[in-house]
């Protein structure tokens, strides 16, 4: 139906509405009303729409000689399909008949075609009767005639029996045989598709095996990385600790980085100890350096020295070696040390302990 067109009719053939389809193709998305007009009323069948209800079953009789009319109101093509009601007078036994008449030739030809399965049999039958019924007739006296003639009539009743006979065990056999290739080739298809399950079986134990021999090898590796990140966070950690215990702030300020520990006698407070030094600026310029010789002497914890010297050096061991950086306070101060060290300098001085007595 077109939309906002009437379609009126007077039903000539009993018919039943089962479906109301929108025609996708052509409607937009706009709801689609089926209106069904009987008796100068209308009444409402269903509301479409191509985005949520676009086919709505029905379940409409409409009589011969009724009145109707249909019409759609929207934007969309409506298609109503149904189908004819069969008329209530129909005679039963005239269906029954017609049905018999249909199915009479069938069993006709199906006979017609089992006895034309084998007509070269048939044939050698009916010349093998024949032939025995002339051997006995010549056989016989001549004059007894009408006993002949019973003879021969009774002889060709059993021929006829047995030939029926022969030919029913014949029919029998070949339905027997048919039976027999019917159930071998039932026999194959089963047993061709129990070798297809236990293939199909295979396969997908093999692939559960591989599948799970990845998952295992995945995660040996996964884990071996973890181990590997594990051991190298370790070894920055103990890195990291050794590091601490090399670099430390002690008083004032001053910050000693063991370089190497020595194994000699210890220096104390109060204690000469002899010294090799070189002495850096911040920006690494050198400005003081005692390498050979004796070395240079002091007595430790006097002042006789700067105070960093004092606080840098004490508890190092004869063969040692520190890095010691020692903040202005505890060096020269704001005035510096012209014209080598200027005011508020932050001196590094790397220290080797030569002797202590």
């Amino acid at each position: 139906m077109e939309p906002n067109k009437r379609y009126t009719q007077t039903v000539e053939k009993s018919f039943h509405v089962s479906m109301a389809s929108l025609d996708l193709t052509i409607s937009d998305d706009n709801w689609v009303q089926v209106m069904l007009c009987y008796e100068d009323r209308s009444y409402l069948l269903c509301n479409l729409r191509k985005s949520s209800a676009w086919q709505v079953p029905l379940d409409l009789n409409f009589q011969e000689g009724t009145k109707i009319a249909f019409t759609c109101n929207g934007d969309g093509h409506v298609h109503l399909t149904g189908y004819l009601i069969p008329d209530e007078d129909l005679d039963l036994d005239e269906l029954e008949e017609e049905e018999e008449d249909e199915e009479a030739p069938q069993l006709v030809g199906k006979q017609s075609k089992r006895k034309a399965t084998d007509p070269l049999k048939n044939e050698k039958n009916v010349k093998r009767c024949k032939q025995e019924i002339e051997t006995e007739s010549s056989d016989e006296d001549i004059e007894l005639d009408g006993i002949n003639e019973e003879n021969d009539s009774e002889n060709s009743e059993e021929d006829e029996e047995s030939f029926l006979k022969e030919e029913e065990e014949e029919e029998d056999t070949e339905e027997d045989e048919e039976g027999e290739e019917d159930e071998e080739d039932e026999e194959e298809k089963i047993v061709k598709s129990q070798q297809k399950d236990k293939k199909n079986k295979q396969q997908q134990q093999e692939k559960k095996k591989e599948d799970k021999k990845k998952l295992v090898n995945g995660k040996e590796v996964k884990q071996e990385q973890q181990n590997k990140q594990q051991k190298k966070s370790k070894e920055q950690n103990e890195q990291n600790v050794q590091s601490d215990k090399k670099k430390r702030i002690v008083e004032g300020g001053v910050q000693i980085e063991e370089i190497q520990i020595g194994n000699g006698f210890l220096a104390k407070s109060g204690k000469f100890v002899s010294v090799y030094y070189v002495g850096r600026l911040k920006n690494g310029k050198k400005f003081d350096a005692t390498t050979q010789g004796n070395g240079f002497k002091f007595r430790l914890g006097k002042g006789e020295v700067i105070k960093g010297w004092d606080i840098g050096i004490a508890g190092m061991k004869v063969g040692g070696k520190r890095r010691i950086t020692i903040p202005p306070a505890m060096a020269y101060g704001a005035k510096g040390s012209p014209p080598v060290i200027p005011g508020n300098s932050t001196l590094i001085f790397e220290v080797e302990l030569r002797d202590v007595k």
